[in-house]
């Protein structure tokens, strides 16, 4: 063992010969050797170091013999005698000296309890040697210890030792008081750098106790203990060697609350970690924003500050990792201050099982049946500790590896996510795993709803017992991460246009539904009676006359027609046509659930002969498709009167055929009979994918929006008017913090000019709704993002009292590093994300993106921005903080 400054309790009288031969085969490299000896009591005290008037010359003798004795253990040694030895005065001696080992050398009760009593004041290592000869060994065979733990502080005080005292040959046998899995071991070597052979033994039962019993004392060389028991203070004569180790000196102040973190995987490129406190009550609480040190073989491999709870790390730092908060203090031991280890996962041969952590016990017990797999359990949402779930994971025999949905996703503390996603929040995990090289192959779901996971077999507890094995054919080939994550694939050979413009978008529609031939596909979410409403429907009326196959699809319950007895007159008529045939998606006929009112169809589209396609945000109603020019606003005016800011795409080429793919499902969904899609012909050269989302089964376009932000590397432009998916916010900032501009155009959901607003049913409830929508942008204001307030100036048909309006902006686009851009029906909030069917183009043309940035800076040059600065927005934005914690219903 490695220590170098020894203090010898001896007696005068008793052979030392066993003890310093004891001491040579467990310390052969010390460097200086004291030894203290006292006479047997009761006895004449000596005075300090110098003997006693009259004492027995034959003391002198016992010195030397002592003296002897130690001279073969170390190059330095000094024999002193002393008297009456005080537990303070040893303890001063310890100190002064350097000691890092006590020798207890006598088999006085006196003397051993002057050692307890010692290591109270002083935390110094206390050796007992026994009178037996330690066993022999065969030559190069290091020492057997049995090291003794009743508590975690002293599990790590044993490993502190075991590290740092015992050499790379001796075996450790360890024994604590409750059971202790392989993994938790591995990941034990490996944070302490632990190079001893070590064995775990659960002690619960008392076995031991075995390590003091005379009969098996030849087991072990050493007893190694973090306290001192009663059995060695009542008889150390017939055991073996007892080694009581000092408990470890905390380098980082008590916590109030402790840490809870997840496993991590490294994916080869990052290992990103969800770190939670213990305490509360219902879901965790994230860590406050701080330092966290990682430690692995003994040192610090990594410093990283938390941000909501999360931490990122660079790839390669091992298979576990030690965990503590530093506080900005210097560590002279990181072991000591570690507070929890974790293990790092990543990518092996065996394929790979993902499966919901709140599984039943039965459903717990199949998994272990699934052949030749790994199951990793995933912590979907965060209302029990990963320790508790670990203890769940080793009580059914499976992998104590919990991973946190939270932190695989990158979502932050997102408590607007609706339980009904945890199924496509599981798929999601897995595929995003599977991309970066981990090879997923099954994903076990609670239901009801079967989670669309491409590549993957998707199942439920009761499915298990006919999973076949999941297969991996190969390491998963290098997929383009918006491939991975969107199932989409790029397609050549279009040509795209977007706009901005309400007056060439209603153009645009009129002109493709008048020009088209064969067929015209119509799908909106709602549709209005009024001044846009009616046009359009004469040009399907007239294309259904002419001979034109007219499919015309709205979702029931916002078309206000099927749902709830309510029925549109526009859709009414349009119905009647010849050659026009009109589906309600959806429609609701009984009292509404949730989901009856969230999982709608919010896509928006027209295909022409499947040559054109026109996509975007706009519903058929005045405020989407009339300009600011148009209509001459007055202060009286109702709100809905007033224009809003959309955006939409024209689309020519093959990747028409995507989006009408896309038409083609909802309109069977809703009853109508399949038809034939063909592709075009290339039109252009734009690179573009069509990503088409379906609620409660897929998230789609929220990974299309969020593989955009995390790939931007100079700058990020978002136009959009309702509350951002906190998953997404906290995207955002993620890129502000890695040095990404970030600039976004938000409007007001009730239009105003100057501080009066238009009037109008609702417009109360969409003041509110507006301050919803602002609270989720001001952390990113915060952080120095570029935030604006849309203005529109004045136009000369408005009345003069009219000087600029803040009008809704109800587009939903976005463009990165003016190379890639989207846009579409897919708002940035969680109902767009999760609950409702979506569409989205996503262009990959430099020319196209620089183009739509230009237009982006345009308007947001006109517009106000947020000053983070301003003493008003900084008293608004405390005052709606709790707007962050509404339900995810109300996104």
């Amino acid at each position: 063992m490695n220590y170098r400054r020894l203090l010898v309790l001896a007696t005068l009288g008793e052979d030392p010969r066993t003890t310093f031969a004891t001491l040579w085969r467990l310390v052969p490299r010390a460097a200086r050797i004291t030894v203290i000896a006292e006479r047997p009591r009761p006895a004449v005290a000596w005075v300090a170091s110098v003997p006693p008037p009259g004492a027995d010359e034959s003391s002198s003798g016992l010195l030397e013999e002592l003296q002897e004795a130690a001279r073969n253990n170390a190059p330095s040694v000094d024999v002193a005698p002393a008297t009456d030895l005080t537990p303070d005065a040893l303890a001063d001696a310890v100190a002064a000296s350097g000691i890092d080992l006590v020798v207890v050398g006598s088999q006085h009760h006196h003397t051993l309890a002057l050692a307890s009593a010692l290591q109270k004041r002083n935390p110094v290592a206390v050796l007992c040697v026994g009178a037996v000869p330690l066993p022999a060994r065969p030559p190069g065979q290091g020492l057997c210890l049995s090291c003794v733990t009743l508590s975690a502080p002293e599990n790590a005080a044993m490993l502190h030792f075991l590290r740092d005292r015992a050499g790379a040959t001796h075996r450790a046998v360890l024994l604590e008081s409750s059971a202790f899995s392989a993994g938790a071991l591995a990941q034990l070597r490996e944070v302490t750098g632990l190079a001893s052979q070590l064995e775990l033994v659960d002690g619960s039962d008392g076995r031991w106790r075995r390590l003091f019993d005379a009969r098996t004392s030849g087991e072990f060389d050493l007893v190694v203990c973090a306290r001192f028991p009663p059995l060695v203070l009542l008889d150390v004569g017939t055991r073996p060697p007892v080694l009581v180790i000092p408990p470890l000196q905390a380098e980082v102040p008590e916590r109030d609350r402790a840490l809870d973190p997840s496993d991590a995987v490294d994916d080869g490129t990052r290992i990103r970690l969800r770190l939670d406190y213990t305490g509360g009550v219902g879901r965790r609480t994230p860590i406050d924003d701080q330092e966290i040190a990682f430690v692995r073989a003994g040192e610090i491999v990594a410093r990283e500050t938390s941000f909501q709870g999360e931490v990122e790390l660079p790839s390669g730092l091992g298979d576990s990792l030690g965990i503590l908060r530093t506080h900005s203090r210097g560590l002279a031991d990181p072991t000591a201050a570690v507070e929890v280890r974790i293990a790092v996962l990543r990518a092996g041969h065996r394929p790979v099982l993902l499966f919901d952590s709140e599984l039943d016990d039965h459903a717990l017990s199949r998994l272990r049946a699934v052949p030749d797999a790994d199951a990793w359990a995933v912590r979907i949402r965060p209302t029990r500790t990963c320790a508790s779930i670990r203890h769940r994971l080793e009580s059914a025999g499976l992998l104590p590896y919990v991973l946190d949905a939270g932190a695989l996703l990158g979502e932050g503390d997102a408590p607007d996510v609706p339980e009904q996603a945890d199924g496509v929040r599981l798929a999601r995990a897995a595929r995003r795993l599977r991309a970066s090289g981990v090879p997923v192959g099954a994903i076990v779901h609670r239901g009801p709803r079967r989670p669309e996971a491409p590549g993957l077999t998707a199942v439920v507890a009761s499915e298990l017992d006919r999973l076949a094995p999941p297969r991996i054919d190969g390491p998963p080939s290098p997929t383009p991460w918006l491939d991975a994550v969107t199932s989409t694939l790029a397609i050549e050979g279009n040509r795209v246009q977007i706009e901005l413009d309400n007056s060439l978008a209603r153009g645009w529609v009129l002109s493709a539904i008048e020009c088209s031939r064969q067929r015209l596909h119509f799908q909106v979410y709602m549709a209005s009676d009024d001044d846009v409403g009616r046009p359009v429907e004469q040009a399907l009326a007239a294309a259904g006359a002419r001979g034109v196959t007219v499919r015309v699809l709205v979702d029931s319950l916002h078309g206000l027609h099927g749902s709830l007895g309510l029925h549109n007159p526009l859709l009414d008529r349009l119905a009647s046509r010849p050659g026009v045939e009109l589906r309600v998606g959806r429609p609701i006929t009984g009292p509404p659930s949730v989901e009856d009112l969230k999982q709608r169809d919010h896509r928006k589209l027209v295909v022409a002969d499947g040559r054109v396609a026109l996509l975007g945000g706009r519903n058929l109603s005045h405020e989407y498709y009339a300009a600011f020019a148009e209509v001459p606003l007055q202060p009286d005016m109702h709100w809905r009167m007033v224009p809003w800011l959309d955006a939409g795409a024209r689309v020519e080429g093959p990747a028409v055929a995507a989006f009408e793919r896309g038409f083609l499902q909802a309109w069977m969904d809703s009853g109508g009979q399949p038809f034939k899609v063909q592709i075009p012909p290339a039109a252009g050269t734009t690179r573009a994918r069509a990503v088409m989302h379906r609620g409660l089964r897929d998230a789609h376009t929220l990974e299309a929006y969020l593989a955009m932000i995390d790939g931007a590397r100079s700058h990020v432009r978002v136009v959009s008017g309702f509350p951002l998916m906190l998953e997404i916010q906290h995207a955002l900032l993620r890129a502000v913090r890695r040095g990404v501009r970030v600039r976004m155009l938000l409007g007001n959901l009730t239009p105003r000019h100057g501080h009066e607003t238009f009037h109008g049913p609702m417009a109360t409830g969409r003041i509110a709704a507006t301050s919803f929508v602002q609270s989720r942008i001001d952390p990113l204001v915060a952080a120095g993002a570029e935030c604006y307030e849309f203005v529109v100036p004045r136009h000369p048909s408005w009345a003069p009292t009219i000087q600029a309006i803040r009008t809704h902006v109800h587009a939903k686009t976005m463009s990165v590093d003016g190379r890639l851009c989207a846009v579409g029906s897919a708002n940035l909030d969680v109902t767009g994300s999760y609950w409702e069917d979506e569409l989205l183009l996503v262009v990959e043309d430099e020319a196209v993106a620089t183009a739509l940035e230009v237009r982006f800076d345009q308007l947001m040059a006109g517009s106000d921005r947020f000053d983070r600065t301003d003493a008003q927005w900084q008293r608004r934005a405390e005052q709606r903080r709790w707007m962050r914690y509404w339900p995810g219903v109300l996104g």
